[in-house]
């Protein structure tokens, strides 16, 4: 594989054969979607090294007739399976009629998102090495350590994508990405654990300073170390301030999933709020697939559309909802490039890409002068959200108590939860400080897909917190 823009993994009169094929019965729409992948990685765990090489390769051929998608994959590149299951494709979207399809090829040209350096000039022995090296790092770094992980990966995608619209699309999707995690025990027995990570489409020349190597396990340690120091999270409904950056995974969970046309068709609870009020006046909520480098950004999405950046929350109204070409069709909405999916055996829906909260005007160091008490939230963890109801429960992963405008002892058992419009709505106040965070892991979604958050520093003025600390009445702590 090469990290430059990709030739065809298949021969081009193959997949226009395919095409007609998906479309000879007079399906709507068809595609068919060649993926070559490698997957590298070095782990650290317990001070044990393993590297894995895993590759995969396949085809999805997919046809959408009368809004129903028919969907096979094959793991052949040879001719005579590809167009087979274009056959069976198309005979399950046969709408008893047959003809034949004059389709224009256009011709593409994809901006590829290379690692650099590339991952196959690099030997595995120096990845070892740099595995290595950060896991005795973490060791070496506070005496209560207990157990130590370091998980380093390298992706590369190379895609050839072809479309009944004619769309001929061959790109390159090169992915880095580190998870570094801690696990510490005090003398009385009390372990906590803290983690942090970071992915890109690009190299190892990405990882550097705040997204640096060093930093990153660093702060899977300090984590950890301030868990150790922290108090019970206290109860009830007061002021949250979330830091910059990663904390706008909260968002993304309680809001954005309800914000993806397929979860609206089926009744989300941002379903015909366009035009209607479904934050507070000054937030603007904006899902961007343009972004160099950052985990959710492409030059088109897995239908052939071009990436763009959406903006979802204007000023506190509704104005867009994240679509493919498919629900859009049935909402009657262009399609907002949002179309993504795992691998080439999944078909694709649409997804995030990267989502945050836009800058406001307040200076960050106000916004916590002006909060009498308060949580400081600068990590969201693990969530849910009933998107129906808009229900969301998010854990916070590291947090600070606010005690007369001033950042204090840091908290543990935090968990936050509410709706998510009214969260939204309640923000009182946006710091000029945003910070968009290449996030390691993947979004979920029956299939998962890397994904980019984040905000600068944010105020809700009243969210339900639990925690196993005491209770603060919600009138005693408002600032």
């Amino acid at each position: 594989m090469s990290t430059e823009t990709s030739k065809f993994l298949i021969p081009e009169d193959v997949l226009q054969e395919a095409i007609i094929l998906l479309m000879a019965k007079h399906a709507d729409f068809g595609d068919v979607y060649v993926e070559q992948a490698s997957f590298n990685s070095v782990k650290s765990d317990d001070r044990k090294i393993n590297t894995v090489t895993t590759l995969e390769k396949g085809v999805g051929l997919r046809a959408v007739k009368n809004g129903k998608t028919f969907y096979a994959y094959t793991d052949s590149y040879q001719p005579e399976e590809i167009l087979k299951t274009a056959r069976f494709v198309a005979d399950a979207a046969d709408s008893d009629s047959s003809g034949d399809m004059n389709i224009d090829f256009t011709r593409n040209m994809a901006k590829p998102y290379p690692i650099s350096p590339d991952p196959f000039s690099i030997p595995v022995e120096e990845k070892v090495a740099l595995v290595q090296r950060l896991s005795d790092r973490a060791w070496s770094a506070d005496p209560r350590v207990t157990q130590i992980m370091q998980f380093y990966r390298e992706i590369v995608r190379d895609v050839s994508l072809i479309t009944s619209a004619g769309a001929v699309i061959n790109h390159t999707l090169g992915l880095t990405e580190i998870i570094a995690s801690a696990y510490m025990k005090d003398k009385d027995g009390n372990l906590q654990s803290g983690y942090d990570g970071r992915a890109a489409y690009a190299g190892q020349e990405f990882y550097v300073g705040e997204n640096s190597f060093d930093t990153i396990v660093d702060k899977s340690i300090s984590m950890t170390a301030n868990l150790l120091e922290a108090v019970d999270s206290p109860r009830g409904t007061f002021p949250v301030v979330f830091a910059p950056g990663r904390s706008g995974v909260l968002f993304h969970e309680s809001c954005g999933h309800g914000m993806e046309a397929d979860l609206v068709f089926k009744g989300s609870n941002f379903k015909d709020q366009i035009g209607k009020q479904t934050a507070a006046k000054g937030v603007t909520l904006i899902d961007d697939g343009t972004i160099p480098q950052m985990p959710g950004s492409y030059a088109y999405d897995d239908e052939g559309t071009p990436a763009q950046r959406t903006v979802l929350v204007n000023d506190g109204i509704q104005e867009n909802y994240l679509s493919d070409l498919v629900w859009s069709q049935k909402m009657g909405v262009p399609s907002t490039g949002s179309g993504r999916r795992q691998s080439f055996k999944h078909m694709p829906i649409p997804r995030m890409r990267n989502t945050f909260i836009d800058n406001g005007d307040v200076d960050p160091a106000d916004i916590i002068a002006e909060t009498k008490k308060g949580i400081y939230v600068t990590g969201a963890g693990g969530g849910q959200v009933d998107v129906i109801t808009g229900n969301f429960m998010m854990g916070v992963s590291e947090g600070f108590l606010i005690e007369e405008g001033k950042i204090t002892s840091p908290i543990k058992g935090a968990t936050l939860s509410g709706m998510g419009i009214d969260a939204m709505k309640t923000i009182d106040m946006i710091g000029n400080d945003l910070e968009i965070v290449a996030g390691a892991g993947r979004c979920g979604k029956g299939q998962t897909a890397p994904v980019g958050f984040g905000m600068p520093t944010t105020r809700v003025r009243g969210i339900l917190v639990g925690g196993a600390g005491e209770a603060w009445d919600d009138m005693e702590v408002q600032s």
